[in-house]
């Protein structure tokens, strides 16, 4: 597919392919190196993973435009790599066409998905926001410093409130949750990005 895809651009007017990779640490060093507009990247590789190397574009590479190309276009791939802030998302199945649209898209300063990728991006953000007004802001404060593993007492001491007050505000979040215990909010808290470790 790596050939076929340079292949395919090598021949398309005001494009042209610095380089490519085989893995993800070896298209890092290159991307440092040749510093192009645009970077095409499929998400899983060896050595280093397609989340991770944009990641480090991102942080290290940030002009270069990120273009991922997947296969996996699931919500667990897909909600990192919003997060880390990459241009476009294509599936494996797009067509020469869509692909090239894509790339100039993106060296444009645009955003380029895919229509059904964009409903997945719309989903993702509604789950969001109704994870954010499920709770008080106490309530975050509470579940981020529990998630820290402070005690009752030391998170009334945090925030400065007593100590039966959080015990209330914590029964509060394991009753919305429907679950019992701080592990539980813990995973909870992982999954929905409400902490990062």
């Amino acid at each position: 597919m790596l050939l076929g895809i340079r292949a395919m651009l090598q021949g398309c007017p005001g494009l042209e392919v610095t380089d490519t990779a085989r893995d993800g640490a070896d298209a890092f060093e290159k991307a440092v190196r040749l510093r192009p507009d645009v970077m095409v990247f499929d998400i899983v590789m060896p050595v280093m993973s397609g989340i991770e190397l944009a990641r480090r574009m991102r942080a290290e590479q940030p002009d270069t435009a990120l273009l991922a190309l997947s296969s996996d276009s699931s919500v667990a791939t897909l909600e990192p790599l919003l997060q880390i802030g990459i241009d476009g998302f294509l599936p494996k199945t797009a067509d020469d066409r869509t692909i090239v649209d894509a790339i100039r898209s993106v060296a444009a300063g645009y955003e380029y998905f895919g229509t059904d990728i964009a409903r997945l991006i719309e989903r993702i953000s509604l789950a969001k926001r109704a994870s954010d007004t499920l709770f008080t802001p106490r309530e975050l404060d509470v579940i981020r410093l529990s998630c820290k593993g402070l005690q009752y007492k030391e998170i009334a001491d945090e925030l400065g409130i007593k100590y039966l007050t959080v015990v209330t505000i914590k029964n509060n979040i394991f009753r919305k949750l429907g679950i019992n215990n701080t592990v539980e909010l813990v995973l909870y808290a992982i999954k929905k990005n409400l902490i990062t470790l």
